[in-house]
């Protein structure tokens, strides 16, 4: 392949994620499942993606039943990204899989997928980086870095997140937030 054929390829390509992003905000909630089937996303009929959710791939994403991602939220699924069922993601929180590699003398990419389990809980603006794994039930307090995985049912808060203890109750909850207007 010519270099000017892979940069309109390229070019293309990040053409159609805009596309994507664009319809994504504006479309009714009963026809993004069809988007979701086209972009191969597995997003569950009950989980609901607000308007302003940013995709950064195509594919590489699961989201399961209940699951409420709210406007505004980064889901750079590049990496691939699994999210649980009834898992609560606040607005502006940023979920990563891929970054750059700084002691590489290319700068070279590099990609880890992202996993979130059930009832776990992003406040809002908390960011999620490569390889991170959260267990059942972990919380993840507001403007939170999480750079490490976080055992089942403990709290987290700062930059970067540490321990803040664990979390109780019985995580037998369903989201059911489903606003239609919610954009």
């Amino acid at each position: 392949m010519s270099h000017w054929s892979g940069f309109v390829r390229g070019q293309g390509y990040y053409l159609a994620l805009a596309v994507i992003n664009s319809v994504h905000r504006w479309l009714p909630f009963g026809l993004r499942p069809l988007l979701y089937r086209v972009c191969g996303y597995q997003v569950a009929r009950s989980a609901t993606l607000q308007g302003g959710v940013r995709f950064f791939h195509v594919g590489r994403l699961t989201v399961g039943e209940g699951s409420l991602v709210n406007r505004g939220v980064y889901l750079d699924n590049r990496g691939g990204i699994s999210i649980g069922a009834q898992v609560s993601i606040a607005h502006d929180s940023r979920i990563y899989t891929m970054g750059h590699d700084v002691h590489d003398d290319g700068f070279a990419t590099k990609a880890q997928p992202v996993r979130i389990d059930d009832h776990a809980v992003l406040f809002a603006g908390a960011m999620i980086m490569p390889g991170v794994h959260l267990g059942r039930g972990a919380v993840v307090m507001a403007g939170a870095v999480v750079t490490q995985d976080v055992p089942e049912r403990r709290i987290v808060g700062g930059n970067p997140a540490r321990d803040l203890g664990e979390r109780r109750g019985a995580l037998d909850y369903r989201l059911g937030r489903r606003y239609w207007f919610a954009h």
